[in-house]
């Protein structure tokens, strides 16, 4: 089961409205083969920390401590600039 990898990160990518997280194998050497999981790559695509625990259940499990991170950081947040704004856009159009 997946649930074992050792290594995953989580976080939050504020200005793109997204959290992202990579699940890697750490019996595989090649690196690129290791990275088995990688979501959360396209703007607003996981917007909460709950979406983000669901799209990893199976693959991994966020510790108690990163979620309470997690969550602080994306309360913090604040408003993106005009020119985050204008670059969400531009990356949602692409």
């Amino acid at each position: 089961m997946w649930k074992r990898i050792a290594r995953h990160r989580a976080t939050t990518l504020p200005n793109l409205a997204t959290f992202f997280a990579q699940v890697f194998d750490p019996s595989i050497e090649d690196d690129d083969e290791a990275d088995v999981l990688w979501i959360g790559t396209a703007p607003q695509a996981i917007s909460t920390v709950a979406a983000l625990q669901v799209q990893l259940a199976g693959w991994a499990t966020i510790p108690a401590a990163l979620v309470a991170r997690l969550t602080r950081e994306q309360q913090a947040a604040t408003p993106p600039t005009p020119l985050q704004r204008w670059t969400l856009q531009l990356l949602d159009g692409a």
